[in-house]
């Protein structure tokens, strides 16, 4: 099966599975809530410099740390600006509310971007009758807007209005070195002006498990205490952060064959007459299925049959997430049955 529902799917290179046998037959496990495994140590310095920040965290997954970076640096009753398609806002369960008593205030971006000018006038007066605007979130590469890139430049101008009103800004970068090697620049210049970011090992960079967090010493230390409270303090992590560390060095650049297989499916996918296919800048393509007289259940079980897996719950629109396990032919042979398929069911 061509698996494009998502870059979660990635399975675990062997060289990660190696890394978690060396780590035990090493003798470099050990109690991570006493901090004291060595591979999550490693991971966490590691991380911590790619992304110019004082120090990091492991966490089970991207939400748990987008979760512990606000809970970590808001009281309850706070109002937190999202873009009205992020992560944390739509798929997160509402965490960031039932959790922490959080006021999420969704706004309007531009292919996912907060305008500084959208910040500025979605900020709550400080008035007894409002809520306390304490957050700004930034989703990069934003997922439901197509993967797209927040640029530096974008990040720096959201961030300076954020601080200057006394606001934190914590970056969801759960694809953030998809960003990075888009742009050809180092991670840490995506995230230079924000406070706290999350990244994730377990999609494109194809680790079984595990997300950090990073920022300040001051912001890691009550995020250990966050973690805590979710139940996140962990043993033998080090199961876990060795193949994070193997994802880290070696699986980053090879995102660029991801990006190039999106490009080239995007080709063949606007081929397609009446198709709308959105042109992707990272891993991820999405279509409009609105001229064509086909539901999106129905699509992807028409896919199914014929071997390739994608979403199809969300409306008229179907998501494609290139990743490692997809290959240049398996990008053909999938733009050959969308086209089919969409022929058989006709025009609307």
């Amino acid at each position: 099966m061509i698996e494009l529902r998502s870059d979660t799917f990635t399975q675990p290179t062997d060289e990660m599975i190696q890394a978690i046998v060396e780590a035990y037959h090493q003798g470099r496990l050990g109690d991570d809530v006493a901090g004291e495994d060595e591979v999550v140590n490693e991971l966490q310095e590691k991380a911590a410099r790619a992304l110019g920040k004082e120090a990091a965290l492991l966490v089970t997954s991207g939400t748990q740390g987008n979760v512990v970076s606000l809970l970590s640096q808001t009281r309850r009753g706070d109002e937190v600006v999202v873009e009205r398609r992020s992560h944390t806002f739509l798929f997160e369960a509402g965490a960031m509310a039932s959790l922490g008593g959080l006021f999420p205030k969704p706004v309007d971006g531009v292919r996912g971007y907060i305008l500084p000018e959208t910040l500025e006038r979605a900020i709550s007066p400080d008035n007894p009758h409002y809520a306390r605007t304490a957050m700004v979130v930034v989703e990069n590469t934003h997922n439901y807007a197509g993967g797209t890139i927040i640029r530096p430049d974008q990040v720096d101008a959201l961030a300076r209005v954020a601080h200057d009103h006394g606001l934190i800004v914590h970056c969801d970068g759960a694809r953030l070195f998809n960003a990075a090697v888009a742009l050809g620049l180092p991670a840490s210049r995506l995230v230079r002006e924000v406070d706290s970011v999350q990244i994730c090992f377990s999609k494109g960079l194809s680790a079984p498990v595990g997300s950090v967090v990073a920022g300040t010493r001051e912001f890691i230390h009550e995020a250990l205490r966050t973690r805590k409270k979710l139940g996140g303090g962990m043993r033998q992590a080090g199961i876990i952060a060795a193949p994070c560390i193997v994802a880290l060095e070696k699986m980053v650049d090879r995102l660029k064959e991801d990006h190039e297989n999106a490009r080239l499916l995007y080709s063949r996918l606007a081929e397609i007459e009446g198709l709308l296919v959105d042109e992707p800048e990272t891993n991820i393509v999405f279509i409009q299925l609105d001229n064509f007289n086909i539901t999106a259940p129905e699509f992807a079980a028409r896919l199914r049959e014929r071997g390739v897996l994608v979403y199809g719950e969300y409306g008229s629109r179907i998501r494609f997430v290139l990743n490692r396990m997809v290959s240049r032919d398996d990008v053909l042979y999938t733009a050959d049955v969308i086209s089919e398929v969409l022929s058989a069911a006709g025009r609307r």
